[in-house]
């Protein structure tokens, strides 16, 4: 009896249904848009975005041709069975996928500094475990 599709399966990204629940509340007399905002950021992303970054620092490898799974890369970087490229399993993206649409719905709708803080330190802290340092080159003032 009920609709054959969801809204949350016929919209696209995340910004999308945001969107849409976010115009819901504005709608809704009853209902405060900051605190849908909130408990949006505070229930949904940040879980998600803390989940994964768990899963991140505990993830294997994987072989991308035979599929065997080591617990540590190789020093090699090769498979040990079958000598093809080994790759994560956890990707920079899946981590941090909803860092800017929280941070950018905390600013759009002015939840509390707490939140817009704490979204400020994980992001920061996504920066520092993402950022290239390979091609950084320091000077003796940088030491002093």
């Amino acid at each position: 009896m009920g609709p054959d599709l969801s809204a949350y399966k016929t919209l696209g990204d995340m910004m999308e249904k945001m969107d849409a629940q976010l115009e819901l509340a504005r709608k809704l007399r009853a209902v405060d848009e900051t605190d849908v905002a909130e408990r949006v950021i505070e229930y949904h992303f940040l879980p998600d975005i803390i989940g994964n970054l768990r899963a991140f620092s505990r993830q294997k490898t994987r072989c991308l041709d035979c599929g065997e799974k080591y617990r540590r890369m190789p020093l090699s970087g090769d498979c040990r069975e079958c000598g093809g490229r080994v790759n994560l399993t956890v990707h920079e993206g899946s981590v941090s996928k909803y860092v800017d649409t929280a941070i950018e719905v905390a600013d759009r709708f002015g939840c509390r500094p707490y939140t817009k803080q704490r979204l400020k330190v994980l992001d920061q802290s996504l920066e520092s475990i993402f950022e290239d340092d390979t091609n950084k080159q320091s000077g003796i003032a940088d030491f002093m």
